[in-house]
């Protein structure tokens, strides 16, 4: 696993990045700690494609009491990542109601349960890999539940971003969306927040 990640920060299918700490996470941490009242609210929480775990365990750090689901493509970056990186932010005292889950999202359908707050950061670069978090937004948002998912507007070279999901999400009878956050410096980034119609 290790010669993978020296190697890109990248490879389909087979690492997605989440030894690293992408500067969407940081765009929807920020979000989340002067909107702090999207967590509080909240009583159960999935990070999905978590990598570091930084946003559940944020969730976890403002609602201790509430259940935090961490989702990564990668059990390595589970095991060798979150986990510990989860435990030294949050110690054993608040390890209950957690879980931590590996794989892809399309054989993770059943063991997800429904949550009030879905939380993502650059998990939407790839279009071949939105109508799988579509489908999980669909299966596992409670009926007045909202998602974040922080991204990039494009990502050159992969062919997915923020646009291509948002249209996607506009798209479905069943969910709407609208940015609640943009950075127009750089890449530009924004935040898309999502909800049931």
């Amino acid at each position: 696993m290790k010669e993978v990640v020296m190697k890109s920060d990248l490879v389909p299918d087979v690492y997605e990045g989440g030894f690293e700490v992408w500067e969407c996470t940081i765009d929807l941490l920020n979000y989340l700690h002067v909107h702090n009242d999207v967590v509080k609210s909240s009583s159960s929480v999935l990070d999905l494609g978590c990598g570091s775990g930084l946003l559940g365990i944020c969730a976890k750090q403002m609602v201790p009491e509430g259940r935090v689901h961490f989702q990564d493509y990668n059990k390595e970056v589970i095991s060798n990542f979150t986990v510990k990186n989860y435990h030294k932010n949050c110690g054993g005292h608040q390890s209950h109601h957690v879980e931590f889950l590996a794989g892809d999202w399309s054989r993770l359908s059943g063991k997800f349960s429904k949550y009030d707050l879905i939380l993502s950061a650059e998990t939407i670069y790839c279009i071949k890999s939105q109508e799988k978090v579509l489908r999980v937004l669909q299966d596992h948002l409670t009926d007045d539940g909202v998602a974040y998912f922080a991204s990039k507007r494009h990502y050159f070279g992969v062919g997915g971003g923020l646009i291509d999901f948002q249209n996607l999400v506009q798209s479905s009878a069943s969910l709407k969306c609208e940015v609640v956050w943009s950075c127009e410096t750089g890449l530009f980034r924004d935040i898309l927040k999502v909800s049931r119609c």
